[in-house]
C-alpha cells in the first residue's frame, strides 16, 4: 500500500497533519472508530494501546477511553474525551478530557484512496505532539496495508 508524504502545518496553539492513504474511506473511518482497529495503531512508536483499555461510544456526547502503554517500561498514559461531532464516514470531532484540546479528523473519499486531515487546536503539546501523532499515523499506514505484525 502506498501513501503520499504527509503534510504538516503548525502554530503555537494548533497543528494540522494531512495524509493520503491507499485505502477506502470506510476502512480508514473504522480504523478510528472501532476498538479492535485502534488497538493496532493508536499511539506513537514505542507505545501500545491494549484492546482491553479501549472503550468508544462513537456518537455526539459519547465518551472514549484508552490507555497507551510504554513498550519499554510499562508506564501507562491514560487518555480520553468526548465526541462533539460524528458524521460517518466523513468527520470526527472530539474534545480531550484532560487538556483544553479539540481534534477534528476529516476523511475525504478520493476514489479508493482517502485523504485524512487531523486538525488539533488548544493545548496541543507542541512539537512532541506533532511527532507523536505523525508516528501514530505511520503505524496506521501499516495497519491499512495489512503489515501491522
Amino acid at each position: 500500500m502506498t501513501e503520499t508524504p504527509p503534510t504538516t502545518g503548525r502554530t503555537d496553539r494548533e497543528f494540522t497533519i494531512t495524509r493520503v492513504f491507499d485505502a477506502p474511506r470506510l476502512l480508514v473511518w473504522k480504523a478510528w472508530t472501532e476498538p479492535e482497529q485502534l488497538a493496532h495503531w493508536f499511539g506513537p512508536r514505542g507505545l501500545s494501546t491494549p484492546l482491553s483499555s479501549i472503550t468508544t461510544d462513537v456518537r455526539p456526547g459519547g465518551a472514549f477511553e484508552l490507555t497507551m502503554v510504554s513498550d519499554e517500561d510499562g508506564t501507562e498514559y491514560p487518555s480520553g474525551g468526548v465526541f462533539v461531532e460524528v458524521v460517518e464516514p466523513e468527520r470526527l470531532v472530539f474534545r480531550d478530557r484532560d487538556v483544553d484540546m479539540v481534534v477534528t479528523v476529516t476523511f475525504a473519499d478520493l476514489g479508493g484512496k482517502t485523504e485524512m486531515t487531523c486538525h488539533v487546536v488548544g493545548e496541543t503539546g507542541g512539537d512532541e505532539a506533532v511527532a507523536g501523532w505523525s508516528s501514530s499515523f505511520d503505524k496506521l499506514v501499516e495497519v491499512l496495508a495489512g503489515d501491522d505484525g
